[in-house]
């Protein structure tokens, strides 16, 4: 019996022995990031090519890891072979996959530790102080929480990895740590597989995911491959959410709807894609169920996120598509009645952001008597949006889009109910601060382009307003810059670099007034360029008398056949030119100005601008010398309705 005993244990120590043999031959294919993060645990999730004996040391101190938890093998035993017989598969994952998650519990409420992970004996996570996690603070507890939000990027493209890296450079320069990470969907495209996954988000986000836990809801790109219902499918292969409550709020035995708490603001997440949005489902139920269970003692601030937004006119239409109609009919009137103060949604490759808004349910959507607060909601511009404090229903919501974090980007209108719609590539940074919340949309050359706050300090009456600020171009306004403006202008050579910028000795250059060409009979600065010269350089200073003027200003201009603009020294689009500036501009097309005036919207650009003088530069490409024809003609309008 003893001999059968010593026997079995010595061929449990070569199996282990093995197992530390083949861990040291083991590759990562998954890098280690976090998930599920409460008060007192978290889970540490990964992958490799082979079995191995997988670990999790961690401690407060980057050199003290002095506690152990086991990690448990996860995929290989959810495929057909390992799963009972008769039984579906619970997992998609490609064979070979060796999944391994640790689950950490135990620890001490907002906290910060240090980790590492192993194989057998062996770590496989640099000593660099990177992995590191945070718990959640307890719910009800004063803490200031800071978290980026962001969805449809998961391309795979440079510019993705460019809508984050400018987040990263910016928590840099402002010493900025995040707490969580939040993805309101489509983080792989095309069709949310298990390598697209891996490649278009794991691999790109991998710095951050090391140390953020990253809540995410699901987009409709991964309904191709996961079911919201069963829970089954690469989503939910790299997802660990709660299903018990064990983050707050209510249990919803689903990983695709869920909730969970952060000091003193409760976040609910609900699948808008493929599971029954109507009031008498299960989700709308557990809805009401989760949001009776929040107590006005212990939250100050609920925020929802989803897919599919209420409200957009990006690159999908709300009043024309059914689950963004079905979103905004059943479920906000759930959520403004229990005081929901954000919406966060994706789909729509876009930036979008509402004003202050309550009740807006119709379809198609309308914006009278639904509006709160008409203004910019910019404590430097109109003000605040202003809420009693708690959580008092029907007292507005603030609505974003964030669908521009990395596809192609489009516009089709605007929605009534918002206050900017921007066409450039970026993400979304919220930082709560007690009764306070502050909002910046930062694009993917880390400029602030919008930003917005609620202040929920003191009491306040909701007022509906019957005629409020209405998106898109201007029905009113003023010209900053009169078409036939008078402009300083350089034609025939190619200045220094700096001829952009508000330092720059303009004294030299002629003077004369748009249009400027040739060829046409409504120029009014007529130039002797065909056969000589194809560019042409302008500049006129202009004033803004308020800061929030920036996001109000619309470029009037009819050109052919391209253009590049400046603002303070400082590109800010170009139509019709290819990479390059000045005589290097590269692969100009053909355009006809047909003698009318392109609006464009310059709110995207912003943040280039200040309150006080600001210098507008352009340069105009002909197609060819032999061209018959070219025209620069610029205006400037300040929209007022």
């Amino acid at each position: 019996m003893l001999h059968r005993l010593c026997k079995n244990y010595l061929l449990l120590l070569c199996f282990i022995s093995s197992l530390a043999c083949t861990s040291a031959q083991a590759a990562v294919t998954r890098s280690p990031y976090l998930q599920l993060a409460t008060p007192t645990s978290i889970h540490i999730v990964w992958r490799s090519n082979r079995e191995v004996v997988p670990s999790v040391r961690y401690g407060k101190a980057k050199d003290q890891l002095d506690q152990v938890c086991q990690g448990q093998q996860i995929l290989t035993r959810r495929t057909k072979k390992h799963a009972a017989p008769g039984t579906p598969p619970l997992s998609t994952a490609p064979h070979g996959t060796y999944q391994f998650e640790a689950a950490i519990t135990g620890l001490e409420p907002d906290t910060l530790y240090y980790y590492a992970v192993y194989h057998g004996d062996k770590r496989i996570t640099p000593d660099d102080g990177s992995y590191y996690f945070r718990t959640h603070p307890v719910a009800g507890k004063e803490r200031e929480l800071y978290f980026w939000a962001v969805g449809d990027s998961g391309t795979g493209k440079p510019i993705q990895q460019k809508v984050h890296q400018a987040m990263i450079e910016y928590n840099r320069k402002h010493q900025r740590s995040l707490d969580m990470y939040v993805h309101v969907g489509d983080m792989a495209y095309t069709r949310g597989k298990d390598d697209e996954f891996q490649n278009k988000f794991f691999n790109m986000y991998k710095t951050t995911l090391r140390n953020t836990v990253c809540w995410a809801a699901m987009g409709n790109h991964e309904g191709h491959t996961s079911n919201g219902a069963t829970g089954v499918g690469p989503f939910y292969d790299a997802y660990v959410n709660p299903t018990k409550g064990e983050a707050g709020g209510a249990p919803s035995g689903k990983e695709s709807y869920y909730s969970y708490d952060y000091a003193r603001t409760h976040f609910i997440v609900l699948n808008s894609h493929d599971l029954d949005r109507r009031p008498t489902a299960s989700m709308a139920q557990w809805l009401r169920e989760d949001l009776a269970r929040v107590s006005p003692k212990k939250t100050d601030w609920i925020i929802a996120f989803w897919h599919h937004p209420p409200y957009t006119k990006g690159s999908h239409d709300s009043d024309t598509e059914h689950q963004l109609i079905e979103m905004r009919q059943h479920i906000m009137p759930i959520l403004e009645s229990a005081g929901v103060d954000l919406v966060l949604t994706g789909h729509s490759h876009i930036y979008e952001r509402s004003m202050l808004i309550d009740g807006a349910y119709e379809t198609p959507t309308v914006a009278e008597n639904k509006v709160l607060d008409d203004g910019d909601g910019d404590i430097t511009g109109d003000g605040a949006y202003q809420k009693s404090p708690g959580l008092k229903p029907n007292q507005g919501t603030v609505q974003v889009v964030t669908g521009h974090g990395g596809t192609t980007l489009r516009r089709k209108g605007f929605s009534p109910v918002m206050k900017r719609s921007l066409v450039i590539h970026g993400s979304t940074l919220f930082t709560i601060t007690g009764k306070k919340l502050k909002a910046i949309m930062l694009d993917s050359e880390g400029r602030i382009l919008d930003r917005f706050f609620i202040d929920k300090t003191k009491e306040v009456t909701p007022k509906r307003i019957a005629k409020p600020w209405k998106p898109g171009p201007p029905t009113a306004g003023k010209h900053l810059i009169p078409r036939n403006a008078t402009w300083h202008y350089l034609a025939g050579a190619t200045p220094p670099e700096n001829w952009t910028s508000a330092d720059f000795d303009i004294s030299s250059w002629k003077l004369g007034k748009a249009g400027f060409g040739y060829g046409d009979e409504d120029d009014s600065t007529v130039l002797d360029m065909q056969h000589k010269f194809r560019s042409l350089y302008i500049r006129r200073s202009i004033k803004l008398d308020q800061p929030n003027d920036a996001h109000k200003l619309w470029l009037s201009i009819s050109y052919d056949d391209a253009f590049i603009l400046y603002l303070n020294g400082k590109e800010a689009l170009r139509r019709g030119v290819g990479k390059g500036q000045g005589a290097k501009a590269k692969k100009i097309v053909s355009h006809e100005a047909n003698g009318g005036f392109e609006l464009i919207d310059l709110s995207p650009y912003a943040g280039l601008l200040r309150e006080g003088n600001n210098v507008i530069a352009i340069e105009g490409h002909n197609i060819s010398l032999k061209s018959s024809d070219f025209t620069l003609h610029p205006a400037l309008i300040l929209k007022t309705k």
